[in-house]
């Protein structure tokens, strides 16, 4: 009994991505846009959730990894260079997503906690204050670079456009689908293992001579890599790239999500995301525009006092189908195989 309820619990996600790739030919343009942006939140909140969830960091500048690999894009597609080539425009934002992420943990190591989120938000502060100073006309202040959306691939007869419509939404669902996999081997390698050990206690990890800077300079890399993909999307999505991307806001945002989702799950960031896009499409449909943070602020007090694990963590309660389903990538209790009494000690040096 028990390992046939496994079985089809396994094949819920497949069910999941199976609707996911069908949805374009049974909805309109309108929902595949929604679920696009949803797709590209998602992939936000995992890369945030990398530091979050599982290597226990707040961050409240992450608006610069999102925001900054894409105007990386527009520099290099419009106001600097005249580059088209979608692969050159994609690894560029995927390069400077790894660095700043690189450059931004090498900062951030030195401190911990609550001056460690207070160095994050100045650098969204420093970051947004860059574009909008718009030095050589480089960035465009507040007027944003449009029209930044690479033109159609074409292979003999054949045009293949996948930066617009269906061809984007199913480029961001595989981008979605590579990053689920790449952070789930990532968490059961030796990387993970630290990363969960750091999250678990980091001053008994240190007093063990384990030097954890490099490992948050690695997190923060990848989870910087993770969220460029994410701003590349939608500036491909929106066509345009603009001050927004950086506001510190949108940092305080992901944040939400992956609360509300679940930190430290797989499933939770994605399920967050989804939540919060569509309660803002269909709040401001109900109450007005600009009144929808008031319904979602509500769904955010509502998780805090009823869910404070999150909506993946409540699924988890549920009947085992369900609970298996909201359990995939649940956060370890623990290092993998690891007593209590030696979670901390079995990290690799």
């Amino acid at each position: 009994m028990m390992r046939t309820l496994l079985s089809r619990s396994r094949g819920v996600p497949l069910m999941v991505l199976a609707l996911l790739v069908a949805l374009p030919f049974v909805s309109g343009p309108y929902l595949v846009y929604l679920v696009t942006l949803a797709l590209t939140f998602s992939i936000f909140a995992l890369g945030y959730d990398l530091l979050f969830g599982h290597t226990g960091i707040v961050s409240f500048g992450h608006s610069v990894l999102y925001g900054l690999p894409a105007y990386a894009i527009g520099i290099l597609s419009q106001t600097v260079f005249d580059v088209k080539n979608p692969v050159a425009l994609i690894g560029v934002a995927l390069l400077a997503g790894v660095l700043l992420g690189a450059a931004m943990g090498w900062l951030c190591s030195y401190t911990r906690g609550i001056y460690l989120a207070i160095v994050t938000f100045a650098l969204a502060h420093v970051s947004e204050l860059f574009i909008f100073s718009d030095p050589r006309g480089i960035t465009q202040g507040e007027n944003s670079i449009t029209r930044i959306r690479p033109s159609a691939i074409v292979v003999g007869d054949f045009t293949v456009d996948l930066f617009s419509g269906v061809g984007l939404y199913y480029l961001t669902l595989a981008f979605l689908v590579l990053v689920l996999v790449g952070l789930t081997l990532l968490m059961r390698s030796q990387w993970g293992r630290v990363f969960r050990a750091i999250h678990q206690n980091e001053e008994r990890l240190s007093s063990l001579g384990y030097n954890t800077r490099p490992y948050k300079i690695l997190a923060f890399a990848f989870s910087g890599g993770i969220c460029a993909i994410a701003g590349s999307m939608v500036a491909f999505l929106n066509n345009v790239v603009s001050p927004a991307m950086v506001d510190w806001q949108v940092g305080a945002e992901i944040l939400l999500i992956t609360v509300l989702g679940g930190a430290g799950t797989m499933t939770g960031p994605i399920l967050g995301s989804f939540v919060v896009v569509f309660t803002q499409t269909y709040a401001t449909s109900l109450v007005g525009q600009g009144n929808w943070v008031y319904v979602l602020g509500a769904l955010y007090i509502l998780v805090a006092l009823f869910l404070p694990g999150g909506i993946v963590n409540a699924l988890s309660r549920l009947p085992p189908l369900y609970g298996r389903f909201a359990g995939l990538g649940h956060r370890g209790k623990g290092l993998v195989g690891a007593p209590p009494s030696s979670r901390v000690a079995d990290p690799p040096r």
